[in-house]
């Protein structure tokens, strides 16, 4: 982390790190299987040993069930968690996306009730934002609800939400309101996945993975006091979810590249034949010097996102920057490792150049995923180009 912060809170900071860096030293830290199955039940029991041990929700209020600390705190364990080469808990969109806006915009029961099994990965979060033809357009989405007596009887459908065939909650947007202009119609619920009427059907990536899934609702009932903030007022509480989830997000998987590109220049180095063919050894080092100019372009920009987080001010329109910024250089980083794999990146059990093949090939198809997830580049420009530049509405 390099900023200007506080000398008593960057010393106070420093001393944070040590604690996190000596326990990460005694824990026995869980291997990562690519079934995500059995990558899922690890994680979460790696989420529950985080829990116990004082590490989840760093940044979250007491009365919320966290630590009440800073979110530079939470960037210092972030930080150490990824050189420790420890994975994440499987528990971040609750933790990182939408339990911050239940802290703030829910209701004493929803708090008290939810967040503290959110925390220990009792319940596991999905969001469900998505729809198929409001991917990128959140304020065209479809999905409906109506009031019948106590409840919301909600229908229709939402893609691209992840875990949602293994999440016992989800953060739903639905339309409450269809006279009312897109954005002002929509309203916040929290939906019980284990309802009547919900069908989940996982979406098979080109990493083979299943994370993604398709999420049908057939008239759903959602108690009214599931209803986070005000009736068709959950546009203001999706903002504040997106512009949370980008911060963090941002911050955390900027460590997460630092390391992974000190991961393959340890592969390459410790390949006895890396230069023996000098067009390949200049292919190394072109690989290599890219990733290590877009990574510091990056550690830059993010320095006054740990700015903003050190004042608190909350989700602003900069964080679309970061966002945008952190599409490319991902692609960037896992595009040139991959490169180096050759033909060979087609063969798991391979080691071109001393690099994993099955791990740098995986992580190179995710990484074609960063420009839709959490906000297409297109959106981020036009929050860009609107409230940043002034420019008129595309």
């Amino acid at each position: 982390m390099t900023t200007t912060v506080d000398p008593t809170l960057a010393a106070e900071l420093e001393e944070y790190r040590t604690l996190c860096r000596s326990w990460l030293t005694e824990v026995r830290i869980p291997d990562v299987p690519l079934s995500l199955t059995e990558r899922f039940r690890v994680l979460r029991e790696w989420q529950g040993v985080l829990f116990d041990a004082g590490w989840i929700g760093i940044a979250w209020s007491r009365e919320a069930g966290g630590q009440g600390l800073s979110h530079l705190h939470q960037l210092v364990f972030s930080e150490e968690l990824a050189r420790a080469r420890a994975p994440q808990p499987i528990g971040l969109i609750g933790l990182d996306v939408v339990g911050p806006s239940i802290d703030r915009f829910g209701t004493v029961r929803q708090r008290t009730e939810l967040l503290p099994r959110l925390l220990s990965g009792e319940d596991i979060w999905c969001q469900g934002f998505s729809e198929p033809d409001a991917g990128s357009d959140l304020s065209s989405l479809r999905t409906h609800a109506e009031i019948d007596g106590d409840d919301f009887v909600v229908s229709g459908q939402k893609v691209w939400t992840s875990w949602a065939h293994l999440a016992s909650w989800c953060a739903m947007l639905v339309r409450t309101n269809a006279q009312a202009p897109k954005s002002r119609g929509i309203s916040y619920l929290l939906v019980d996945m284990s309802s009547p009427g919900i069908v989940t059907r996982p979406l098979t990536q080109m990493t083979g993975d299943q994370e993604f899934c398709e999420v049908f609702l057939d008239r759903v009932r959602v108690p009214r006091e599931n209803l986070v903030g005000e009736l068709d007022g959950g546009w203001a509480i999706a903002r504040h979810t997106l512009g949370t989830e980008r911060a963090a997000y941002t911050l955390r998987r900027r460590v997460e590249y630092e390391v992974a590109l000190q991961d393959a220049i340890n592969e390459l180095s410790a390949c006895p034949t890396r230069d023996a063919d000098p067009r390949r050894a200049y292919r190394v080092r072109s690989a290599v010097g890219r990733s290590h100019v877009s990574l510091r372009v990056l550690e830059a920009q993010t320095r006054k996102t740990i700015g903003r987080l050190a004042a608190d001010t909350g989700p602003v329109p900069e964080d679309s920057v970061d966002k945008l910024l952190l599409n490319d250089i991902e692609q960037q980083v896992y595009g040139s490792i991959a490169d180096l794999l050759g033909p060979l990146r087609v063969a798991p059990s391979g080691r071109p150049l001393g690099l994993d093949a099955a791990r740098w090939a995986h992580d190179h198809l995710y990484s074609r995923a960063a420009s839709i997830y959490g906000g297409t580049s297109q959106i981020q420009r036009n929050i860009i180009a609107e409230r940043l530049l002034g420019l008129p509405r595309d």
